[in-house]
């Protein structure tokens, strides 16, 4: 778990979360920050192979919404 931010317009401690999206046949997947630009892949999608690939955590302000997305190297 990471150290729990503060809302830079509210100043209040934010809630740690995720963001899903959706897959293949609505399969709710954690999303990915992936090294390097973005690559179109030789079918569909994009190239990943052998880039660092890191899961994305997200902080929220209970007070006004505001986001915050951490890709930190430990993977959380």
């Amino acid at each position: 778990m990471m150290q729990q931010p503060e809302c830079p317009v509210c100043r209040v401690l934010m809630e740690e979360g995720h963001v899903l999206d959706t897959g293949d046949n609505n399969t709710l997947i954690r999303m990915y920050w992936n090294d390097g630009p973005a690559e179109k892949g030789r079918f569909q999608g994009h190239k990943i192979k052998g880039k660092r690939r890191i899961a994305i955590s997200t902080f929220r302000c209970p007070r006004c919404g505001w986001l915050i997305w951490f890709a930190p190297e430990s993977g959380v």
